[in-house]
């Protein structure tokens, strides 16, 4: 059942309230966001729940403009939920709101659906900013988690201007390296990789010659463990940046278009 909730101001306009689905585990917390996002005149919390299953059962017997979605739920995981409720609401509007401030979780949001990533505790007034950038079509994070990715952005590109990187590395050279940073011997690395003590050798000069080390002992120093985590934190950023960059232009219609809407 869809109902427009309206309200008139002073002047007698006419004001549709967006309508809210509060999914929040927390009793006291969601009471408190119900209480405070009605003050503000603008929506109105059609329902709250502390399930992901209710949430879900409601988009189906009701269509809402927001979804206020926390990732911590006690019987499914936030981001099902969030990408079930994508299915049954296309037009929803999905706001994260989460104590999790992890950059893969935030991406893998995005990818599902999520209109906007704030965290708990921040200030109020970023869950009224995120609903306006969501209900214009806009993506918003919390500036805190923001500054945190673009940190870890530029760390990753000044210490891969400086270090070599491990994806010039066959994927068994990287086994070798693996086993030389653990300080086994030739034979030991030919035994474990079911290899001659040969290959072993000759990957081993490969492995210096395109890191640019002059004795496995640098291999030795932990600079490979640092490299290796710089190559994850950059391919995590990277399929970031591309799952952001695929929201962005699949809501963005082509040229044509929008000159036909002008």
């Amino acid at each position: 059942m869809n109902t427009n909730y309206i309200q008139y101001n002073a002047t007698r306009c006419v004001v549709i309230q967006k309508k809210i689905l509060l999914v929040e585990d927390d009793n006291l917390l969601r009471m408190g966001l119900k209480s405070m996002i009605e003050m503000h005149g603008e929506y109105v919390v059609e329902r709250h729940v502390a399930t992901g299953r209710d949430a879900i059962q409601h988009c189906r017997q009701s269509t809402v403009d927001i979804v206020i979605l926390d990732l911590r739920l006690p019987d499914v995981q936030g981001t099902i939920v969030l990408r079930q409720i994508k299915e049954i609401i296309p037009s929803a509007k999905i706001i994260i709101l989460s104590a999790y401030n992890d950059n893969e979780l935030i991406y893998e949001s995005l990818e599902f659906g999520a209109n906007a990533y704030i965290l708990k505790g921040e200030n109020p007034d970023e869950l009224f900013l995120a609903m306006k950038y969501a209900l214009s079509e806009d993506l918003f994070i919390s500036p805190k988690l923001a500054k945190m990715i673009i940190k870890d952005y530029l760390f990753v590109n000044r210490q891969c201007k400086t270090l070599p990187p491990l994806h010039s590395l066959t994927s068994r050279e990287k086994e070798v390296v693996k086993h030389i940073v653990e300080g086994k011997k030739s034979k030991e690395i030919a035994e474990n990789l079911f290899i001659s003590i040969k290959t072993v050798n000759k990957h081993r000069s490969n492995i210096l010659g395109k890191l640019g080390l002059n004795s496995c002992n640098e291999l030795r120093r932990g600079s490979v463990h640092l490299l290796n985590e710089l190559e994850t934190i950059k391919e995590r950023i990277y399929k970031g940046e591309n799952r952001t960059r695929r929201r962005i232009d699949n809501d963005t219609p082509p040229l044509d278009t929008q000159r036909d809407n002008q």
